[in-house]
């Protein structure tokens, strides 16, 4: 059920993120381990179907910083997948600039952990939903599209974990519980 594979950072000695907890995470020569509380490790953050494909590109390439500049994976889908909050928390920040920004439409997560999570590139908005709210693990915030600097009709999902005090972007891959109808490709 887990995939572990191998990021591009150098990463600290252990990192939370929610309910899990990487005792070293993965580097270019190393394979991560954690130690996960919950058995699914991290919520994975979109409805798997009818399409999963997890771009293992944490520190790669991004169209806004260049080369080792992407702070988060992309999860490819088709249009509309549902997006879900994977721990409990409240939504801090709402990117409402679906053509010209780099986020396009995206939530920013305060989790009840400390980590910070960043959603970005949504089609729209669950209803019901609004900036400042508290929502629920699981909850539905919206749903994938190719806002931003997205590839049109490159549906993705852009997804940031953060975790506290700093709030310095870690490789989400080994922290996520990733279903096992998605297909992960390494760079």
């Amino acid at each position: 059920m887990f995939a572990l594979v191998t990021g591009i950072f150098s990463p600290p000695d252990t990192v939370r993120a929610g309910d899990v907890v990487v005792s070293r995470a993965a580097t270019a020569d190393a394979i991560a381990e954690r130690i996960v509380v919950e058995p699914e490790g991290l919520l994975f953050p979109i409805d798997s179907s009818p399409v999963c494909l997890v771009f293992n590109n944490f520190g790669g390439y991004s169209k806004v910083s260049g080369g080792s500049g992407h702070q988060g994976v992309d999860i490819g889908s088709a249009l509309g997948q549902e997006v879900y909050a994977v721990e409990s928390g409240v939504l801090y920040r709402q990117w409402t600039d679906p053509a010209d920004s780099a986020a396009g439409n995206g939530w920013g997560l305060d989790g009840d952990s400390s980590a910070m999570y960043r959603y970005y590139h949504l089609d729209r908005f669950a209803d019901g939903v609004a900036l400042g709210d508290r929502v629920d693990r699981g909850q539905v915030i919206g749903y994938v599209g190719d806002t931003g600097n997205a590839t049109p009709s490159g549906w993705h999902l852009h997804f940031e974990v953060r975790p506290g005090p700093d709030h310095t972007p870690v490789d989400p891959v080994p922290l996520l519980g990733i279903p096992t109808d998605c297909t992960v490709y390494n760079p």
